[in-house]
């Protein structure tokens, strides 16, 4: 059985290696002003940083970025239990034992790899990790390089790029950012959630199995845009949540030849219940219906 289950895993990885990565984007708008601003800043050897809400598609530009430039990419989502092995790398204790602290020893983290591989690094919500986490990143910012007990000093490639990405400092669950991290980031990028127009076009994108009617999607943008400003919700719903309905009303549609407004309630409301973030006190599923029945009876 153990034999069996590690053929499967080396095959799953070889099919990973031969399959080329499709990052699907719409480069339109805010995005392909967000994409020159990355251009931009490396070319003057500036660090940038992304600043926008869950879900506007930060991570994805970044690896599309990545892609663009022929550079593999590497990128870590950070939170208070992130310690810094996670990002430079550890010793395997088991090889330490045999060798000793060699190099054979050490397993590099992410950050180390985009580092010595010329990569684009992505340190993804950088103000959830604490300020301890936060300080492994000012020597590679301020000199392109680490010291690494045992191994020495690492220094970046020139093609080396890191790219912070946050979350506004209104939500729940972020750090301040410290001061000499701060000091080190110097282009900053606002995303926000996209233009009605951008935002179906990439729902069409991502739903290009299904022909899902122009009124259906307009529907559907309705409910989701309607979480973005709603006076009792923290967190509203973000893209994904737009595809997700939109996916789900097709393949109900699918089998049933029915895109009436009970299926896109009924498939709106399954997704919105465990997307949005109520404030205290306030039921998720009282708001989500209240917010699916005025926005369909303002499309009708």
């Amino acid at each position: 059985m153990e034999e069996n289950l590690r053929f499967k895993l080396l095959s799953a990885i070889k099919r990973a290696e031969e399959v080329e990565e499709k990052v699907d984007i719409v480069l339109k708008g805010q995005y392909l002003e967000a994409y020159e601003l990355l251009r931009d800043s490396e070319d003057a050897g500036l660090t940038p940083a992304i600043v926008g809400p869950p879900g506007v598609g930060k991570t994805l530009l970044c690896r599309y970025y990545a892609k663009r430039t022929g550079r593999p990419f590497y990128w870590v989502t950070l939170d208070e239990n992130t310690k810094p092995s996670h990002l430079i790398g550890a010793f395997n204790p088991a090889v330490v034992l045999d060798k000793g602290f060699s190099l054979e020893a050490f397993e590099p983290g992410p950050l180390t790899l985009a580092m010595i591989e010329g990569g684009v690094f992505v340190a993804n919500e950088l103000n959830r990790a604490s300020e301890y986490v936060q300080n492994v990143f000012l020597e590679p910012l301020e000199e392109r390089s680490y010291y690494i007990a045992h191994v020495g000093r690492v220094r970046a490639t020139d093609e080396f790029f890191f790219i912070a990405s946050m979350n506004p400092s209104e939500l729940a669950g972020v750090h301040r950012l410290s001061e000499a991290l701060r000091d080190r980031i110097h282009v900053w990028i606002a995303l926000s959630y996209p233009d009605r127009d951008t935002e179906l076009e990439i729902v069409r994108m991502h739903c290009r199995r299904y022909n899902l009617p122009k009124d259906v999607l307009d529907k559907v943008y309705t409910i989701v845009s309607r979480t973005r400003n709603h006076p009792e919700l923290e967190k509203p719903a973000s893209i994904r949540s737009t595809i997700a309905i939109a996916k789900l009303v097709a393949e109900r549609a699918r089998k049933t030849g029915n895109y009436d407004d009970d299926t896109i309630a009924e498939a709106a409301f399954n997704v919105l219940v465990g997307t949005l973030k109520a404030r205290p006190g306030i039921r998720v599923e009282a708001v989500a219906k209240s917010i699916i029945m005025e926005a369909l009876k303002h499309k009708r």
